[in-house]
């Protein structure tokens, strides 16, 4: 009884075993990896730039202010009751209020349309880095669940092994069966624990990829559902998924609003040498002390202007048409650079709708093919109980049993990373996406 009571003890004392999912995971990674943050701060600042773009054609205001003390030491060459020597010592001081509304600047008014652009390029940089996120997040948790696979198998493998080791020397012993499949079954288990040393350093540099960019603990992820549905792109239309990439695809997109940004640079130096046109006014105040005033008191004058002023550029000494010709030679490399960056998209695109096309074939087939192999391992045991089949056939009927389970589980990741992939590539990749194959996990080992 007591030690009934303290097992029970125990196990309401241990720490529950907490298994994040891929919606978990990215909540965490959005508050914790260092690169999406430097991408909603550098969001911030991009917005700036619209606020920027609309004080360019605002009116300025100003305040200038002066102080100066005066002194004069006059000695008259021919001094006389009517122009005696004096020595007057004092103080001016004053304020000027200036506005200044610019009226026509057409300079000014490209310069605006590009800020405005450049912070909308911020946005798209931001809708990108929160797709490439999603990815990360993705691949590190599949290349996680992956590595556990592939210890587990191999644990699994090594114990299978390790029954047919101990079966063959039994069976050699007797005089049933020869050294040789004693020793092929030892080498296939030494080379089996080999194997699972590596697979246990690379499960190791996954979790710690994986906690690098969500913080969170990497023990027991959620697996996906072996039975998840598996089915080809919809529409399963290559040309459909490639028309939406090159509309909606993020990076391309950014790519085209950089090509907007050169024009308005090509139009910034183009409208350079145009006239300017500004309203200006002033209003200030000078003050001189009675030391230095004509008066003999404190004097103040008050004054005030209001008018246009013209501005009309004429030579720069070929600055501004250096200038312009680096502009078009700028807008000239930026088409190349979206036209490069379209076919990036198409074949980027191209190759993860073939992956998800690919990949849900493959998937069935796998199932189909371990269905297979599993039969073929069964009927192999039973040959060799009836002295038809030797060790090495089971062992190799074995390894072909396991090496199925694994490509089949690593092809369920690959599919639904290419899923990920395939809308990234068109522009749509949000949270729903990933909500979706989050709804496709489940507790517990999905290593068959």
């Amino acid at each position: 009884m007591k030690k009934t009571t303290l097992a029970l003890g125990l196990a309401l004392c241990a720490p529950a075993v907490w298994a994040a999912d891929l919606a978990q995971s990215l909540q965490a990674a959005q508050k914790y990896d260092a690169t999406i943050a430097a991408a909603r701060n550098t969001l911030l600042a991009g917005r700036e730039k619209a606020e920027q773009g609309r004080a360019l054609l605002l009116p300025k205001l100003s305040v200038d202010g002066s102080y100066a003390g005066v002194g004069t030491d006059y000695h008259p060459g021919n001094e006389s009751p009517s122009s005696p020597a004096y020595d007057k010592n004092g103080a001016q001081y004053g304020a000027t209020l200036n506005a200044t509304q610019p009226l026509y600047r057409a300079d000014l008014s490209a310069s605006k349309d590009q800020l405005l652009k450049q912070s909308d390029l911020a946005e798209l940089q931001y809708s990108a880095a929160e797709q490439d996120l999603i990815l990360r997040v993705a691949r590190a948790y599949f290349d996680v669940l992956e590595a556990e696979a592939k210890v587990e198998l191999a644990v699994a493998q090594k114990q299978a092994v390790a029954l047919q080791l101990e079966q063959a020397r039994k069976m050699f012993e007797v005089g049933t069966a020869t050294i040789t499949d004693t020793n092929e079954a030892q080498a296939q288990y030494d080379a089996i624990v080999a194997n699972e040393i590596q697979y246990n350093n690379d499960l190791a540099v996954r979790r710690a990829a994986y906690t690098e960019l969500t913080s969170l603990d990497a023990q027991g992820l959620l697996p996906a559902n072996p039975d998840l549905p598996t089915q080809p792109p919809q529409p399963n239309v290559l040309d459909e998924w490639l028309q939406t990439a090159q509309e909606r695809n993020t990076s391309l997109l950014a790519q085209k609003l950089n090509l907007d940004i050169a024009k308005r640079e090509i139009d910034k130096y183009r409208l350079a040498s145009s006239p300017t046109l500004d309203l200006v006014a002033s209003y200030g105040a000078q003050w001189r002390n009675s030391g230095i005033s004509s008066s003999g008191g404190n004097d103040r004058t008050n004054s005030g202007s209001i008018g246009l002023q013209l501005s009309i550029p004429l030579f720069t000494g070929g600055a501004r048409s250096s200038q312009l010709r680096e502009a078009v030679a700028k807008d000239d490399a930026q088409r190349d650079t979206v036209e490069a960056t379209r076919r990036g998209v198409v074949q980027q695109t191209r190759q993860a709708f073939l992956g998800v096309q690919s990949g849900a074939a493959q998937v069935n087939a796998l199932r189909q093919s371990l269905k297979s192999s599993q039969s073929t391992l069964e009927s192999t045991k039973l040959g060799r109980e009836v002295g038809v089949r030797t060790t090495v056939d089971v062992l190799n009927a074995q390894q072909s049993y396991f090496l199925t389970r694994y490509n089949l589980i690593s092809a369920r990741y690959e599919y639904l990373y290419s899923r990920l992939q395939l809308a990234a590539a068109v522009g749509t990749l949000g949270e729903n996406d990933l909500a979706q194959i989050n709804g496709w996990l489940k507790s517990g080992s999905a290593n068959k």
